[in-house]
C-alpha cells in the first residue's frame, strides 16, 4: 500500500511537471516572442486589456507567487525535518535491533549449554553427576540451597570454609572414587569462576588452608568407606536372608495347596457321610416295618427312588476312583460272603458296602497325612516371619548408620525442575524472537519510508525551481508590459480590449494554477492518508504483539496445568497401591483364619466328632 501511495504521488508530480512545461512552451507560439517589435507589443498588450486591469492582476500574481514560495519552502523545510527524525528513529532502531540479536546469540549459547548438560543428565540413570556449569552457579545466593547435593558431618576441629565445603558436597555423591580422582576433582572444582573469593588477592593459596582441607576431606573419605563396607555385608546378609525367605515362602505355597486338597478331601468326606447317613436313616426304617410286620423279607421295595438313584449315582463316582483296586476289592468281597451269612438279601450289596467302608478310610488317610504337612508348615510360617523381622532390623540399622553420617543432606534438585527451567527458557526464546519480527517489520517500514524521501525531497526541488524559474520570466514579462502601457494610447487599448477577448495564455496560466492547487490538495490528501495507514499498522502490530504474549501466556498456564495433573495422577497411583498393599494383608489374614478353622476341624475329628 505504500509503494502504491509513493509511485501515485510521483504521477501526480509528473503531470504537474508537464502542466509547468506545456504552460511555458504552448504548441505553436514558436519563437514570436523574440520577433516582435515595440511597436507590435505595445499595440497586443493594448489589446489584450487596459491599465487598470492588468495591474490588479499583476497585483494579485505577485501575492499568489508569494504564498507559494512560501508555502514550498515550509514543505522543504517540514520533509527535511521528518527526513532527519526519520534517520534517528532508524538509528535507535538499528541499535535495539543490535542489543535483540547480542541478547537472542547469549541465550542461545545458554539454550545449547543446557541442552548438552540436559544429555548428560540424561545419560546417568540415578542423575548423580554434576556438570561444570551447574558447578559454576555454586557462587550465586540463589542456587547454593538448591545444587548442594549432601551436608557434611560434623567435625568441630577440622571443619573447612563454607565456599569449599559446597566444593566437597559435590564430591560426596561419588562413594568408591579412587584418591586420584578425588583430588583432579577437587583442583576443577578451585579453578571454576564461581568458587574463587572476590578479594583481590585470589592467587594466593594458603598452605595452612590446603592441608586442613585435605585432612577434612580425608576423614569424610574414611566415613564413606566406613559406610560402604557396613552396606556391603548388610547387603549380603540380606541377600541370604531374602533366599531363605523365599524358600519358605515356596514351602508356604505347597502348604496352601495342602490346605485345598485338604478341603477338597473334606468336602468329599462330608458327601460320603450324608449318603451313608441318608442309606442307614432307610435301612432303619425298613428293618423296623419288617420287625413290626414280623415278615422279615418284605418292604425292601419301599426305598425311595431318589434316594437310589442318588445312591447308584455316588457309587460309580467311587468306583471310578478305586478302579485300580478293583481285583484286592473283589476278593475281601469273596471272604466276607463266604464267612458272614447273609438272611436277606438287601437293596445294597456287600460289595458296594465294603466299597464305602474303603473310601471312607482313603479319605481319613488323606486327611491325616494333610493334617501332618500342615502342622509341619505351621513351624515354617514362624520362621518366615522371623527371617522377615531379622531382614527389616538389618535394614532400619544401615538406614540409620547412612542417617548419622549424613544428617542434614538437602534435597538434590529433581530432573522436572530441570525440564521446567528448560521450558521457561524455550518460552522467554520465543518471546524474544516475536519481537525481534516485530522490530524487523518495522525497520523495513522505517527503511521504505527512508528509501522515499530522497524522491519526494528531488521532486519538491525540482518543482521549486521551475516555479521560481516561471517567476522571474513572469516578473521580466511584467516590466515589458509596464514599459509598453506608458507609451500607448488609453483610448485604443479600450476599443481594443472592446473588440479582442484575453489571450489563450493567460488562460493557460490560471487552468495551470488551478491544477496545482488540485495536485497540492491531492498531496495534503495522500500524506494524511499515509499517516493514518502507518497508525493502523503501529495499532496492527501491537495488537498482534499482545497476542502474541497472551499465546505463551496460555501456553505456560496450560503447561502448569499438565505439571499438576501429573502429580495428581502420581499422589492417585500411590494411593491405589497402598490400598492393593492393604487388601493383600486382609487377603493373609484371611488365608489366616482359614487355616485356624482347619485346624478347629481337625482337633475336633481327632476327638471322635462329626463333621456334621
Amino acid at each position: 500500500n505504500q509503494s502504491d501511495l509513493f509511485l501515485q504521488l510521483q504521477e501526480a508530480i509528473s503531470s504537474l511537471e508537464a502542466c509547468v512545461c506545456s504552460w511555458r512552451d504552448p504548441p505553436g507560439s514558436g519563437s514570436l516572442e523574440g520577433n516582435r517589435d515595440p511597436s507590435g507589443d505595445t499595440n497586443t498588450c493594448n489589446a489584450v486589456m487596459s491599465s487598470p486591469v492588468l495591474v490588479g492582476l499583476n497585483k494579485e500574481l505577485e501575492k499568489a507567487f508569494s504564498h507559494d514560495d512560501i508555502w514550498i519552502q515550509c514543505e522543504i523545510s517540514r520533509y527535511q525535518t521528518e527526513n532527519a527524525e526519520l534517520k534517528n528513529s532508524l538509528k535507535v532502531t538499528d541499535k535495539e535491533l543490535h542489543r535483540s540479536k547480542v541478547t537472542l546469540m547469549n541465550v542461545m549459547e545458554e539454550k545449547d549449554t543446557l541442552k548438552v548438560q540436559v544429555q548428560k543428565l540424561q545419560s546417568y540413570p540415578l542423575g548423580e553427576v554434576w556438570s561444570p556449569i551447574t558447578l559454576s552457579l555454586l557462587s550465586s545466593p540463589d542456587t547454593v540451597d538448591m545444587l548442594n547435593l549432601t551436608t557434611e558431618t560434623p567435625f568441630p576441629q577440622n571443619d573447612p570454609p563454607p565456599g569449599k565445603e559446597n566444593n566437597w558436597q559435590k564430591e560426596d555423591t561419588i562413594e568408591n572414587a579412587p584418591l586420584s580422582t578425588l583430588h583432579n576433582l577437587i583442583r576443577f572444582l578451585q579453578n571454576l569462576p564461581g568458587s574463587q573469593p572476590t578479594s583481590p588477592c585470589t592467587s594466593e593459596i594458603h598452605p595452612i588452608n590446603m592441608e586442613t582441607e585435605l585432612e577434612w576431606l580425608k576423614g569424610k573419605l574414611d566415613c564413606l568407606k566406613q559406610l560402604n563396607v557396613q552396606l556391603c555385608a548388610t547387603l549380603e546378609e540380606c541377600k541370604s536372608d531374602s533366599e531363605k525367605l523365599s524358600m519358605q515362602l515356596g514351602k508356604l505355597e505347597s502348604v496352601c495347596t495342602a490346605i485345598r486338597l485338604a478341603l477338597q478331601s473334606s468336602e468329599r468326606c462330608l458327601k460320603t457321610y450324608s449318603v451313608v447317613l441318608a442309606l442307614t436313616e432307610a435301612k432303619e426304617d425298613i428293618i423296623l416295618g419288617q420287625m413290626a410286620g414280623g415278615d422279615l423279607t418284605s418292604g425292601w421295595s419301599l426305598l425311595p427312588k431318589d434316594l437310589e438313584i442318588k445312591t447308584k449315582l455316588f457309587m460309580m463316582e467311587v468306583k471310578k476312583i478305586f478302579k485300580q483296586d478293583r481285583m484286592a476289592l473283589e476278593a475281601d468281597i469273596r471272604e466276607i460272603i463266604q464267612t458272614v451269612p447273609r438272611l436277606y438279601a438287601p437293596w445294597l450289596s456287600e460289595e458296594d458296602e465294603l466299597m464305602l467302608n474303603k473310601y471312607i478310610q482313603f479319605l481319613k488317610q488323606e486327611l491325616a497325612s494333610i493334617s501332618k504337612l500342615v502342622k509341619e508348615d505351621i513351624l515354617h510360617s514362624k520362621d518366615v516371619t522371623h527371617l522377615a523381622d531379622i531382614i527389616k532390623a538389618k535394614v532400619d540399622n544401615v538406614v540409620k548408620a547412612s542417617e548419622e553420617i549424613l544428617e542434614d543432606r538437602p534435597k538434590k534438585p529433581l530432573r522436572a525442575h530441570i525440564v521446567q527451567d528448560l521450558m521457561d527458557t524455550k518460552q522467554g526464546l520465543a518471546e524474544v524472537r516475536a519481537n525481534i519480527q516485530l522490530l524487523q517489520i518495522e525497520k523495513r517500514a522505517l527503511e521504505l519510508q527512508i528509501f522515499s524521501q530522497p524522491e519526494q525531497e528531488n521532486a519538491y526541488m525540482l518543482l521549486d525551481d521551475q516555479l521560481q524559474q516561471e517567476l522571474s520570466d513572469w516578473a521580466e514579462r511584467k516590466k515589458e508590459d509596464s514599459g509598453n502601457k506608458l507609451f500607448g494610447n488609453g483610448r485604443e487599448c479600450l476599443s481594443q480590449n472592446e473588440r479582442h477577448a484575453p489571450p489563450a495564455d493567460m488562460q493557460r496560466l490560471l487552468q495551470t494554477l488551478a491544477r496545482g492547487s488540485e495536485i497540492r490538495a491531492h498531496v495534503e490528501s495522500l500524506t494524511t492518508e499515509l499517516d493514518i495507514l502507518t497508525c493502523q499498522i503501529r495499532i496492527q502490530n501491537s495488537q498482534s504483539a499482545q497476542i502474541i504474549t497472551d499465546f505463551f501466556k496460555a501456553h505456560r498456564n496450560l503447561f502448569t496445568t499438565y505439571q499438576n495433573a501429573r502429580r495428581k495422577y502420581f499422589e492417585q497411583q500411590y494411593r491405589l497401591e497402598s490400598q492393593a498393599q492393604l487388601i493383600s494383608q486382609h487377603q493373609v489374614q484371611e488365608l489366616q483364619d482359614l487355616m485356624q478353622n482347619f485346624l478347629s476341624l481337625q482337633g475336633h475329628q481327632a476327638t471322635g466328632e462329626t463333621s456334621l
